[in-house]
């Protein structure tokens, strides 16, 4: 005959499932508090702008403009090619609150530099359609890689670039990019979404554990097996040095970060200073060398 729990087994076991069922219920309250603050901050992570009216056209520099899908959604992208159709090649995933007009003088100056360009719009930012989400964004840069190397078959080496925001969006994608790039570039690039958000004053500190990380860039970086050119000010204001610093401890691939001492966090747009931010990636691009 089967022997009967004692009291004291029964409590015992009772008191056990009570305190399960209640770290369950935390876990399970925790994890709906992430996705509701999740929801909240992609809401609000996000600041597009409308298409200005500065082109590469306008500019003097020839120019294509691409329209293409990306789920249901429709994006913009300005192509310049250099006057060698075998010049390097560079994608740019842009940062945020900006677009394509944005980046017409960096387009112009890069075709100066017998360099080719493709930028584009991510859902919600300049002309494209849509809105802006994780997951968007992820399709949208796949689908914009996809039209870059269709753009660029006689190059002779296809480079992509992750600016501020569009660092995360990059390395998010990067090891699904077909065919693989030759080489990446990551300028003001930020540590994590998590630790971007404390430093832009977003989500206070002891709130972050709270919040999902979809980009992990840290995390993402080791795993590049891709040479990498990391770019970063000590005077970014923005997302601090200490990102890029951490960012290239934890680059496993060839890797180099070149530091400026003095430039803003927009110096990649920036007219006054898009020279001296660009210097140093013009010259990997040529030669395609990190010393």
């Amino acid at each position: 005959m089967p022997s009967t729990p004692s009291p004291v087994t029964s409590r015992s076991g009772t008191r056990w499932l009570a305190g399960a069922a209640g770290v369950a219920g935390l876990a399970l309250a925790a994890g709906f508090g992430r996705m509701l603050i999740f929801r909240a901050m992609e809401r609000d992570a996000f600041v597009t702008c409308p298409l200005g009216e500065l082109t590469a056209e306008a500019l003097g520099v020839p120019s294509r403009q691409y329209t293409f899908a990306s789920g249901d959604r429709e994006l913009h992208a300005c192509f310049v090619a250099a006057p060698d159709p075998h010049a390097p090649a560079l994608a740019v995933f842009h940062g945020d609150q900006e677009c394509l007009s944005d980046w017409a003088p960096v387009q112009a100056m890069l075709h100066a530099a017998g360099i080719t360009s493709f930028v584009f719009d991510y859902s919600g930012y300049g002309a494209s359609t849509g809105r802006p989400s994780v997951r968007n964004l992820q399709q949208d840069a796949l689908a914009a890689y996809t039209q870059f190397v269709a753009a660029t078959p006689d190059a002779c080496r296809h480079h992509v670039m992750g600016f501020s925001l569009g660092s995360g969006i990059l390395l998010d994608i990067a090891g699904r990019l077909q065919p693989p790039p030759d080489g990446a570039i990551i300028g003001a690039g930020f540590r994590s979404a998590r630790a971007a958000a404390v430093a832009t004053g977003r989500v206070p500190r002891w709130l972050a554990w709270m919040l999902p990380d979809p980009w992990n860039n840290a995390a993402r970086i080791r795993k590049l097996s891709l040479p990498v050119l990391l770019i970063h000010s000590r005077a970014d204001a923005t997302i601090p040095f200490s990102h890029g610093e951490h960012l290239a401890r934890m680059a496993r691939g060839p890797s180099r970060l070149e530091i400026f001492e003095d430039l803003p966090h927009n110096a990649a747009i920036d007219p006054p200073h898009i020279p001296a931010f660009w210097a140093p990636v013009i010259a990997y691009l040529r030669t395609d060398r990190l010393t």
